[in-house]
């Protein structure tokens, strides 16, 4: 049944390519994973379900055979496969190695790693004693390996999160180069409608290919349903009652500050039983708390933290109205572009309140206000929140993200610069 079973998922081995409806389009990432290869460390690609990481798999074999690798000489282990994940890996492996290829050092590809049991120790051995030319493993949330395994290889690989599309690739897909230099008025019109579609819908990629409203709809509760059930309540044994109408709750406040205490009063869901959920949603990257800035750790760690969405399609379908939180959306698009550029983030809140702030090392180094629709009426509030973060860090430059608004200007001795998100997004 294994070799039946590695013999559907490895369909290389009898036609020595991959079928080209697994291939994909390309992504930013697949050119760091292509770097990583001639490091020894095993690659680990964990993010949110369905964001692509299956297909990253497809496409590196893809490129291993046609530099001329053996078919034979390429196993991946889907654990999503009923028959597999009844299997230990050495199992698994021994059946690939009696059977297949007997001869030569395997690239090895583990998808959904931890639907498998006791993989670490054997993988751990494959690796040590180089049993293996590469091992590249994916799943779908950070804690992947038990904590008390965590140990086993840590120092043997090399971790990258994959994140739904970011706006540049998203353009890219539909057949366009971003491009924010000389730009015509023409083109830049047509960006900010491809901008609309990719707030409206997000960045997952199956969604972005899918041609109608009611196919993306369908898909995206799909993916949440998902990410509830397979990620969450299945490998945390929690009950559907209590986790999904917290989920419903942040998706429909989201870019809010959370209250843990709030909510247990309200709904009377103990603190505890919030906090440890709060982690878990972020272990599978289906939202993201940031806290308050403050110097000191503990201050920090107790502040409310806002809370935000892996995906904005995911708010559009499942969280709130499209059109009615444009400004909302607006700053969840501009938190995920700075997370997925592994930026350090917090709010500032004083007097004022200033939407992001970013630290690089021991020093903050960008103040960042969003503001769908700059006017008379909030451009003094918006700004002072700015300034005052500005002021309290040092920093002679802040930026305003707007809907398209485009200017500079000095307030206090300090420059603001105001850029149309499109133009932020891709810059």
């Amino acid at each position: 049944m294994i070799n039946e079973a590695l013999s559907e998922w490895n369909h290389w081995w009898r036609g020595g390519e991959v079928e080209s409806e697994l291939i994909g389009k390309g992504r930013a990432i697949l050119e760091q994973l292509t770097d990583y290869i001639k490091l020894d460390e095993m690659k680990v690609v964990t993010g949110i379900r369905r964001c692509g990481k299956s297909t990253l798999f497809y496409q590196i074999i893809n490129m291993l055979l046609k530099k001329g690798i053996n078919p034979k000489h390429i196993l991946l282990v889907n654990f999503e496969d009923d028959v597999l994940s009844n299997k230990s890996l050495k199992e698994i492996f021994d059946s690939y190695q009696s059977t297949v290829n007997s001869d030569e050092k395997a690239f090895v590809f583990i998808d959904e790693v931890h639907k498998c049991n006791d993989w670490v120790s054997f993988l751990r051995k494959l690796y040590d004693l180089k049993k293996t030319k590469q091992i590249f493993i994916t799943d779908s949330t950070s804690k992947f390996i038990k904590p008390e395994y965590a140990a086993a290889i840590t120092g043997r690989n090399i971790t990258i999160i994959a994140f739904p599309l970011s706006f540049p690739e998203f353009l890219e897909w539909k057949g366009r180069k971003p491009n924010t230099k000389l730009i015509s008025r023409e083109e830049a019109n047509r960006t900010r409608k491809a901008l609309l579609e990719y707030l409206k819908w997000g960045g997952f990629p199956r969604v972005a290919l899918e041609s109608s409203e009611t196919g993306k709809k369908i898909l995206l509760n799909e993916y949440y349903n998902d990410i509830i059930y397979k990620d969450i309540i299945e490998r945390y044994n929690i009950a559907y009652t209590k986790i999904k109408p917290l989920a419903d709750f942040l998706l429909a406040n989201s870019t809010n500050a959370f209250s843990p205490r709030k909510y247990s009063r309200t709904y009377g869901l103990s603190l505890e039983s919030i906090n440890s959920y709060i982690k878990y949603f972020e272990d599978v990257f289906l939202f993201f708390p940031i806290p308050k800035f403050d110097y000191s750790v503990r201050s920090q760690q107790l502040s409310q933290k806002k809370i935000y969405a892996c995906d904005i399609g995911l708010l559009n379908n499942v969280g709130f109205v499209f059109s009615s939180n444009l400004g909302r959306i607006y700053e969840n698009a501009v938190f995920m572009q700075l997370r997925m550029k592994s930026k350090e983030i917090y709010y500032w809140k004083n007097k004022y309140e200033c939407d992001f702030i970013v630290k690089k090392g021991l020093k903050v180094n960008e103040a960042i206000q969003v503001c769908y629709v700059l006017n008379v009426e909030n451009k003094e509030r918006e700004i002072n929140g700015l300034l005052e973060a500005m002021e309290e860090f040092g920093l002679k430059n802040g930026l305003v993200i707007t809907e398209d608004y485009e200017s500079e200007e000095k307030v206090k001795g300090k420059t603001i610069r105001y850029i149309p998100l499109w133009k932020w997004l891709l810059s």
